[in-house]
């Protein structure tokens, strides 16, 4: 038994397959091999579940007598054409549904966002239903969970002790019972796990989209998915001064609503431009194949991504790192000077011209370099380490010129008619020719 419980396969024919560790050793390299190097087999499943596919087509051939050593090409086909099989039966398309925070722009309608779909829980709870076999089965009620809806709905309403919450009822309350609103998004061409990594990511992108549109950092604590890394809505507040305890006081952080519902609709409609460039882009994600600029989409969105941790962040220092790193991946490299000559493409402005004004004026050129060289670089190479040290300023400078960058790179790319090379075409993509007419 090697030390561990028996790993074993059922083949197709009714017999078992052992795999020793040796033999688990050798499967996870072949699994690694083909995984990275067949781009049909990684672009719609991930490793760990392909090393699944792999080790019962091995199990099936091997009890049918087809893995033979004397003929590795016919064994090498004949794995090869078992494994196509397998992942041409998986279930390839799914809709996921993310609870999450938003700015409850949903609560007079669904908000559609390209491929996702913005929804409060009543209406997510409209839209959806349980087959009748699964009634059947997890159902814990008299009339069948044939009510289901109406026992969530009046437990969300009233709290779950005001309700019968049983059966299906239950799962469905746990499920969306702490956040108000539920995102959703289809997803074809991908086995579940990288089809839901994939919704995931989008999903983000989606409120992290909004979040840049509304500007203040606040935003991007007040929308996120349910398991995004949040800070708390308060905190409290407990001194002593000189030996006397003062009375606690309680702490609001950004995760607390600033905007109104109606506000916050009026002003996402307002912006059709750059609510139709995001919609490009999270479409190019959802089916790259048929995109114009998928790479671009993507680094767009690893930006994006950048940005929003960066404002999500506690730390200044490390909030500057990751804001920084936005504009080195909208970039893409060139360190200092990539993001000044990008920086400069986009904003019109040379890298002489002073930028900031006051008691200190800085140039486009020492404002890139104090996000950077001065920040960025000094901090993740162990530079600065001094806690109290404040990056305050150079924070903010930095989300402004990534926010600028992400916009303005995201509306010249719907016009944009050149090649999908993400390594220079932030770089020097020309104005919107609309917006120049």
């Amino acid at each position: 038994m090697e030390e561990s419980l028996p790993d074993f396969v059922v083949a197709e024919n009714g017999y078992e397959r052992h795999f020793t560790k040796n033999a688990r050793a050798e499967l996870h390299a072949i699994a690694t091999t083909i995984h990275e190097n067949d781009v049909a087999v990684a672009a719609v499943v991930e490793l760990e579940n392909f090393r699944k596919i792999l080790r019962k087509s091995i199990a099936d051939l091997h009890a049918d007598g087809l893995l033979i050593t004397d003929d590795l090409d016919g064994a090498r086909n004949a794995l090869y054409e078992r494994i196509r099989t397998r992942i041409a039966e998986l279930r390839i398309e799914f809709t996921h549904y993310f609870p999450a925070w938003t700015l409850g722009m949903e609560q007079k309608g669904p908000i559609v966002l390209g491929p996702v779909t913005i929804m409060t829980r009543e209406q997510w709870l409209d839209t959806v239903e349980f087959s009748d076999v699964v009634k059947e089965r997890y159902s814990r009620t008299d009339d069948g969970d044939a009510n289901w809806k109406a026992r969530v709905s009046e437990a969300l309403k009233n709290g779950e002790r005001s309700a019968e919450v049983d059966g299906l009822a239950r799962h469905v309350y746990d499920a969306i019972s702490h956040h108000p609103s539920i995102l959703k998004i289809t997803i074809t061409g991908f086995e579940y796990d990288l089809s839901r990594k994939v919704g995931e990511i989008v999903c983000k992108a989606a409120l992290d989209t909004i979040s840049l549109l509304f500007g203040g950092q606040e935003y991007f604590h007040q929308q996120a998915l349910a398991d995004e890394r949040l800070g708390p809505i308060s905190s409290e507040k407990i001194v002593e001064i000189d030996g006397r305890l003062s009375i606690p006081g309680r702490l609001f952080g950004p995760r607390r609503r600033t905007i109104s519902q109606d506000r916050a609709r009026s002003y996402f409609e307002e912006h059709p431009d750059v609510t139709g460039a995001i919609k490009d882009i999270l479409t190019a994600l959802v089916d790259p194949a048929n995109a114009k600029y998928p790479n671009l989409a993507k680094r767009w969105v690893t930006a994006l991504d950048w940005m929003a941790e960066g404002q999500r962040e506690r730390n200044d220092a490390v909030a500057l790192a990751k804001i920084a790193s936005s504009l080195d991946v909208l970039a893409c490299g060139g360190k200092f000077s990539g993001i000044l000559e990008m920086v400069s493409h986009l904003t019109g402005a040379r890298p002489d011209d002073v930028v900031v004004k006051g008691l200190k004026p800085r140039t486009l050129r020492a404002v890139i370099k104090e996000i950077y060289d001065d920040g960025r670089s000094q901090i993740l190479h162990g530079t600065h380490f001094d806690r109290l040290k404040s990056f305050e300023t150079t924070k903010f400078f930095a989300a402004h010129f990534a926010r600028l960058a992400l916009f303005e790179c995201a509306l010249r790319l719907r016009e944009f008619s050149g090649d999908d090379n993400d390594s220079i075409a932030f770089r020097a993509m020309p104005d919107c020719a609309s917006r120049a007419a």
